[in-house]
């Protein structure tokens, strides 16, 4: 008999602040709590409250956890399993949005996003189950947000870290709020460096009335925008350990007996089947599609440039800034001004001072040498490529 595997993934809204937050995480914890589900990933479970009343509330069936710590306000990923974890890596992205993006109240620069990695055993197998929340375009459509090369950049690092660290395991699954629709680049890049199938479109028995959507679901009550499908599971096995997706589905829709969701995205669940190959075999299980990976690597390239030579202009404006802030500094002293209203000024322009030096010269910096970063790993890629065409 094939060994059954059921992996839930669900993006729990749970930012500070958000409307029903206890209530909600209550009722995540008692659906969790049932025993249906073997591996869960959570993401944006921000608060360690909340973290620990999940805990709390399924540690009889789910007695085995781990919190990805990360950034200042933490990654809010994390992992629930009916199995052992026996070990845990992360790897927190590069290229994290920035910090100025705070005054708008995009975090994610400040929540340190990574991916991250517990390793399971499982029936005699062993699982590397990745876990994730990537950045958001924060804009519609997504093709012109501003994050587009730290979007892909993640994407990259993504699939190197999942082809660096995921060569032993029987079975390799990534989950989570990836951000990316179906055929946007990211997902392309992910997909065919690691040849990882997505169980919502592999699924041999899907619902007839489920779109698949996850975020802004139309009967979703914190719905605000766009109905797309951004959280996946996605999944690969190996010459020794055969899988297959036999059900996927979007669940955890509406609180039972609320008039709320239980977040803004809908869960995902996926049912696997994991058989033992039997006699050693060198064939590869679903190998990456190394054209498919090339022309989408080429593309990612185009917008990591793009974003290189804007940097320039960024680095200009700040310099400009902190020019004006010296100047107007200086030149107080040649009005008079009351004593009170000279100290607030000094005050107000050292803040601009220290910002504008502190964005044009480490935060410009640190962009463009991640931006260079993700580059020239695409280029020994797509380098190492060509040479086996030849």
């Amino acid at each position: 008999m094939p060994a059954q595997l059921r992996v839930l993934t669900l993006n729990c809204w749970g930012v500070p602040g958000c409307p029903k937050m206890p209530e909600r995480f209550q009722a995540i914890g008692e659906e969790l709590s049932t025993g249906k589900y073997d591996l869960v990933s959570l993401q944006e479970v921000f608060t360690q409250g909340m973290f620990r009343k999940v805990v709390s509330l399924v540690n009889n069936v789910l007695p085995y956890h781990h919190y990805f710590y990360s950034g200042y306000t933490g990654s809010g990923v994390c992992v629930l399993s009916k199995h052992p974890i026996t070990a845990v890596c992360q790897h927190q992205y590069t290229l994290n949005g920035h910090p100025q993006d705070g005054f708008k109240l995009e975090l994610d620069w400040f929540g340190g996003k990574l991916l991250g990695l517990c390793r399971i055993q499982y029936s005699g197998k062993e699982i590397n189950f990745y876990a994730t929340h990537t950045h958001a375009a924060h804009t519609s459509p997504p093709e012109l947000s501003p994050y587009k090369a730290h979007m892909v950049s993640q994407a990259f690092e993504i699939s190197q870290f999942i082809r660096s660290t995921g060569g032993t395991a029987d079975l390799n699954i990534l989950t989570g709020d990836l951000n990316f629709r179906p055929g946007e680049l990211g997902l392309k890049i992910i997909q065919s460096d690691t040849g990882m199938e997505d169980a919502w479109l592999t699924a041999e028995h899907k619902n007839a009335d489920d779109s698949g959507v996850t975020g802004n679901h139309p009967e979703n009550n914190f719905a605000t925008g766009n109905q797309q499908r951004i959280d996946y599971i996605l999944y690969k096995g190996s010459t020794e350990c055969k899988v297959k997706c036999v059900h996927c589905e979007t669940t955890m829709h509406k609180v039972p007996g609320k008039p709320f969701n239980y977040s803004d995205h809908e869960a995902v669940l996926a049912h696997f089947e994991l058989e033992t190959v039997s006699g050693p075999t060198d064939a590869p299980v679903n190998p990456p599609d190394l054209s498919e990976r090339d022309a989408s690597l080429r593309q990612a390239v185009q917008i990591l440039e793009e974003k290189l030579a804007s940097s320039a202009s960024s680095r200009l404006f700040y310099a400009a800034v902190l020019l004006l802030s010296l100047l107007l500094m200086f030149s107080t002293s040649w009005f008079q001004l009351h004593h009170l209203l000279t100290s607030l000024l000094h005050l107000l322009l050292g803040i601009l001072i220290s910002w504008s030096f502190w964005m044009g010269v480490v935060v410009v910096n640190t962009e463009e040498r991640g931006l260079l970063a993700t580059k020239a790993g695409i280029e020994i890629l797509l380098n190492g490529s060509g040479k086996k065409c030849d």
